[in-house]
Order: structure tokens, then C-alpha cells, then sequence
């Protein structure tokens, strides 16, 4: 590899390093926003008061809104399940993401680990996909359990959010497992050289 080759090369690893560096830490904001909000909407949603959401907000589940006050405490409680479980999934996938970065940021492009973590976050967004289709009947459900017969609802939707989630978590998917093989047949030809 001639010095001007090198040079080059130099400068590509030099920026991956730093875009990799700058995504660890804005993934790392990300991860922490999406943590406190957790915990704020879990709370109050569960336990509506005037400190985080008053019990005269509405919650919106598919096409029915009601005020969170107007729902059984047993109610809200399941909704906040309903949202927590959304943000641990998350958060999860987040933190594979972030992983990933600091990995590429120590140059570990065809680790195991950076590999693995590849693979997890596409697992983690194809789990918030189905989560994400599941739960606007789930919630439905849950919010007007407790209304007269003819006003019960169950709401099923497919919009762009669960197709996009879908659809990234099994590029991300796939994007692991071929990076595994590419791994993979570089180590067999090193060894066979």
C-alpha cells in the first residue's frame, strides 16, 4: 500500500472514529430522554396528578380519547404496563445501537460483540414493531373495558410507524447476520494464508 493509500485510509478511520464517537453520545442523550420520559408517562399515566399529568388530560388508544381521570385506577394501570413495556423495548434497542458506535468508534468493525449487538437492535425494533401492532388493540380495550356495551371499542391499526420498525428491524436483522459471514470468510481466508 503506497504512503498516499495509507494516507487516505488514515483520514476515513480518523472520521469513522469520530462519527462513531458523536453517535455514542447522542444515542447516549437519546437513551437518557427516552428513560426519564419512561419513567414520567409510567407514573403518570398509573397515578395522574397535577405534577406530571393531571387527571383531566386525555389519552388518545386508537380512535377513542378519554381524560385520565374519567378511567378506573386498575385501567390506568394496565395502560401504563402498556407503555412502560414500549420503552423498555426501546431502550433496549437503543442501548444495542449505542454499543454498536463505541465498538466502531475502538474500530472493532467485525467483532462478535459488534456483531451480536447488530443482530439484538434489529431483534429489539422487529419486538417494538409487533409491540407497537398489538398494543393500540390492547389499549383499546383496556380504556373502555369499563364503558356501557355499545361503547367498547377494539382498534386495529397498521400505520407507517410499525411498518417502519418492522421493516428497519429486519434490515438491521439481516444487516448482522451477513456482516457475521462476511466475518467469518475473512478469518478463514487469513488463516488460510
Amino acid at each position: 500500500m503506497s504512503e498516499l493509500e495509507q494516507a487516505v485510509r488514515e483520514k476515513r478511520l480518523v472520521r469513522i472514529r469520530r462519527v462513531s464517537t458523536f453517535m455514542k453520545w447522542a444515542v447516549t442523550l437519546v437513551l437518557a430522554l427516552i428513560l426519564v420520559l419512561a419513567v414520567i408517562v409510567t407514573i403518570g399515566i398509573a397515578v395522574p396528578n397535577e405534577l406530571l399529568i393531571g387527571p383531566e388530560e386525555t389519552i388518545d388508544v386508537g380512535e377513542k380519547e378519554r381524560a385520565l381521570g374519567d378511567i378506573p385506577q386498575a385501567q390506568r394501570i394496565g395502560l401504563a404496563f402498556l407503555g412502560a413495556a414500549a420503552h423498555i423495548m426501546l431502550i433496549f434497542a437503543t442501548w444495542h445501537i449505542r454499543t454498536v458506535f463505541r465498538h466502531f468508534q475502538k474500530m472493532e468493525f467485525f467483532s462478535p460483540k459488534t456483531l451480536s449487538n447488530v443482530i439484538a437492535f434489529g431483534i429489539w425494533l422487529i419486538a417494538f414493531g409487533v409491540f407497537d401492532l398489538l398494543s393500540d388493540p390492547l389499549g383499546s380495550i383496556i380504556v373502555t373495558i369499563d364503558l356501557p356495551e355499545g361503547q367498547r371499542a377494539l382498534d386495529l391499526a397498521l400505520d407507517g410507524d410499525e411498518i417502519f420498525f418492522l421493516v428497519f428491524g429486519a434490515l438491521m436483522l439481516l444487516f448482522g447476520w451477513i456482516l457475521r459471514e462476511a466475518a467469518l470468510i475473512a478469518d478463514e481466508n487469513r488463516q488460510f494464508v
